[in-house]
């Protein structure tokens, strides 16, 4: 009750924030892509990560609300920072129930419409727990918004038994390796030999990987030699405000 009324007041005055962190391109360790992260600015000025109210969210049924609000302001965000010609690219997290919503491709559309974003600069992140329910609903939406010119992650790969049957039936683009994987990987041989063969698997599939966790150089050179293709984490950069990040592009 208490974390719905909170919802509720941050839906109503528009109480949300979207925080962004870098993801390195390992190939040249240049930086063209941000992960969006969700935050909520309460009544007494702090900043509350989603672990706190995401389940309260699923919960009361207002989940597809925070899914939308999320959808439109980084649909926004990202025609905002390509306009002078960029080719910065945002991932998105969907939520487990967004696969459930009738409403969730038509609010898609629309806001490809609107904005004139170039679909391609769009990923989005789906975890296990999201394609669990209904496999069949979710690779048909995940056509048909692939369809418009997005892309696809999954998120926290390897933590499942299921990852790897996902990787088979999803047509997603890319992985990213979860970071209980990824934390130790420096000082950890058990680790390496999971994060090499995650690896292993992905590419045999064609897809992209992205390393998160990732906080320090030791760990960065490791996923180089392993040929991973993106590291993010607090060695490559904290979620930050849009304004900290791209205020020289919306120039």
């Amino acid at each position: 009750v208490h974390w719905k009324e909170k919802i509720e007041y941050a839906n109503l005055y528009d109480k949300y924030l979207l925080y962004f962190q870098p993801i390195m391109a390992l190939r040249d360790r240049t930086i063209a892509h941000y992960e969006v992260l969700l935050r909520m600015r309460d009544q007494d000025g702090t900043i509350h990560s989603p672990a706190v109210f995401i389940a309260a969210a699923e919960h009361t049924g207002l989940i597809h609300e925070i899914d939308h609000m999320v959808l439109r302001k980084a649909i926004a965000q990202a025609a905002k920072i390509n306009k002078s010609g960029s080719r910065i690219r945002l991932s998105i997290n969907l939520s487990a129930h967004a696969f459930n919503d009738p409403e969730l491709l038509p609010v898609i559309r629309q806001e490809l419409m609107l904005s004139g974003v170039d679909p391609t600069l769009l990923m989005f992140e789906i975890t296990d727990t999201a394609a669990l329910d209904n496999l069949p609903g979710t690779r048909n939406l995940l056509r048909e918004i692939k369809e418009l010119g997005c892309g696809f992650v999954l998120d926290d790969f390897g933590v499942g038994f299921s990852s790897f049957y996902y990787l088979r039936e999803l047509p997603v683009d890319a992985v990213k390796i979860d970071g209980s994987f990824v934390r130790n990987l420096a000082s950890n041989p058990a680790d390496q030999i999971l994060v090499k063969a995650l690896c292993s698997v992905a590419k045999g599939f064609g897809k992209k990987i992205t390393a998160e966790f990732v906080e320090n150089e030791e760990v960065l050179i490791l996923l180089e030699k392993m040929e991973v293709d993106f590291a993010q984490g607090y060695y490559i950069g904290k979620p930050s405000a849009g304004d900290e990040i791209f205020h020289s592009s919306d120039a």
